[in-house]
C-alpha cells in the first residue's frame, strides 16, 4: 500500500477540523518602501487551518471564519503583519516592510571545513511515496536532520518519485529546528524551484548564503502555486521504513504548525523521508 493514502486520511481528519468559512477577504501586498507587489508572501491564522500563499503578482484571496480573527502576513526579508480581518474587509492592501539582512562573510578552507558531509537520509532506491498530505498553497513536508557539530551548508536535495501535471513551483525552506519545532528561517531570500513535473532528483545550491549552523535543522518543500487547479496530489516524494523514530514533518497550510507524522497517525509506519543537505563540517 502506498503510503501516499495515510496522508490523505491524515487530510481528512484535518478537514473534519476546519469551521465553515464565513466571509471571503482579498487584496494585494506590496513592498512598503518600492510599493512593488511581493510575491508567495505566507497569509493566515496563526496556529489554524486557515491560510494561502500570494500570487507572482502580490495577490491574495482568503476564506476566513471570524472577521475577528487576526490574518498575519509574513515573508522572507520582511516584518510580519498580524492584521484583524475585518479591517481587510475594507481594505485588503497590505504594506510589509523589508527587513534588513546581511549575509556573514566567511572564508573556507582545508583547516576550517575540511570534511565533506551528507546529512539526512539519502535514499538510493524509490522506496515509498509519500505526498504533501495537503492540497492548500502554504504547504510544506520536511524532514528533520540533526547536526550536532559546526557545519556550512552547500546544496539540497530532493528525490521525486511519481510527478503528474505541467510544472512544478516550490519554496525551498531551512529551519532552526529545536525541541521537536520549528524556528527562524535561516534562508535569507525565497528560494524557488520551477521546473518540468519529472520523477528524479532536485539539487538546489544554498553555497552563495554562507550557512554555517551547529543546531539541527528541518529541511521542507513549499507548496505556493497550483498547476492550474490539479493540485498537488499526484506528486510523491521518496521515503523508507525506519527503525528510528519518523523525521517527518508536514504543516496543513501557511501560519498553521508543523505537525509530526508520528503524532498524527501512532499507528503509521516509523518513516524517513529522503530529503537531505550535502556540507562540510569540523573534524
Amino acid at each position: 500500500m502506498k503510503i501516499n493514502a495515510l496522508l490523505l486520511s491524515l487530510l481528512l481528519s484535518y478537514l473534519f477540523n476546519l469551521s465553515f468559512a464565513q466571509e471571503t477577504i482579498q487584496g494585494i501586498v506590496i513592498d512598503s518602501d518600492t510599493k512593488e507587489p511581493v510575491p508567495f508572501v505566507n497569509i493566515g491564522i496563526t496556529r489554524s487551518m486557515t491560510g494561502t500563499v500570494s500570487d507572482e503578482n502580490g495577490q491574495y484571496q482568503l476564506r476566513i471564519p471570524s472577521l475577528m480573527d487576526v490574518v498575519a502576513f509574513s515573508s522572507i526579508g520582511y516584518q510580519t503583519e498580524n492584521i484583524e480581518a475585518g479591517k481587510l474587509i475594507e481594505n485588503g492592501e497590505i504594506n510589509l516592510r523589508p527587513k534588513p539582512y546581511d549575509i556573514p562573510t566567511i572564508e573556507l578552507n582545508a583547516t576550517g571545513f575540511p570534511e565533506e558531509v551528507t546529512l539526512g537520509a539519502k535514499l538510493e532506491e524509490q522506496g515509498h511515496s509519500i505526498g504533501f498530505g495537503s492540497s492548500e498553497l502554504g504547504a510544506e513536508i520536511g524532514a528533520h536532520i540533526g547536526i550536532d557539530k559546526e557545519t556550512y551548508i552547500k546544496s539540497a536535495h530532493f528525490p521525486i518519485n511519481h510527478a503528474s501535471g505541467d510544472s512544478l513551483l516550490f519554496r525551498v525552506n531551512l529551519y532552526d529546528f529545536q525541541n521537536e519545532k520549528a524556528g527562524e528561517n535561516l534562508l535569507p531570500q525565497n528560494v524557488i524551484i520551477s521546473a518540468v513535473q519529472k520523477k528524479g532528483m532536485i539539487d538546489v545550491d544554498l553555497s552563495e548564503f554562507n550557512l554555517i549552523t551547529a543546531n539541527d535543522v528541518l529541511l521542507s518543500l513549499e507548496w505556493i502555486k497550483d498547476d492550474n487547479g490539479k493540485g498537488n496530489v499526484g506528486i510523491t516524494f521518496r521515503s523508507k521504513k525506519s527503525r528510528r523514530d519518523n523525521n517527518l514533518y508536514t504543516k496543513y497550510t501557511s501560519q498553521a504548525p508543523f505537525s509530526k507524522l508520528s503524532d498524527l497517525a501512532p499507528r503509521a509506519p516509523k518513516l524517513e523521508l529522503g530529503f537531505y543537505l550535502t556540507g562540510k563540517q569540523e573534524r
